[in-house]
C-alpha cells in the first residue's frame, strides 16, 4: 500500500485501497487496526467513506463528554 492509495481521512480514522475492498482503518500508536470492507466500486468507497466519517464523529463526540465530566 502506498499514500496514494488512502481515500479518505477523518480524526484518527481513513479509507485505503487493498488490494480488491476498500478498507476502514484505525490510527493506532504503532499500527492501524482496520474496521470493516467494502466492495471496490464507487458504491463501495462511498459507504467505506461513511463508515469513517461516521467513526470519527462518534470518536469526537465521545471525547467532548468526557471533557465535560
Amino acid at each position: 500500500m502506498t499514500e496514494k492509495d488512502i481515500m479518505h481521512e477523518a480524526n484518527g480514522y481513513w479509507v485505503a485501497r487493498v488490494d480488491d475492498n476498500y478498507t476502514v482503518f484505525k490510527t493506532g500508536i504503532t499500527h492501524s487496526v482496520s474496521d470493516s470492507a467494502y466492495a471496490l466500486t464507487a458504491d463501495g468507497l462511498s459507504i467505506a467513506i461513511a463508515r469513517c466519517n461516521y467513526l470519527a464523529r462518534r470518536k469526537a463526540e465521545s471525547e467532548r463528554q468526557c471533557s465535560k465530566n
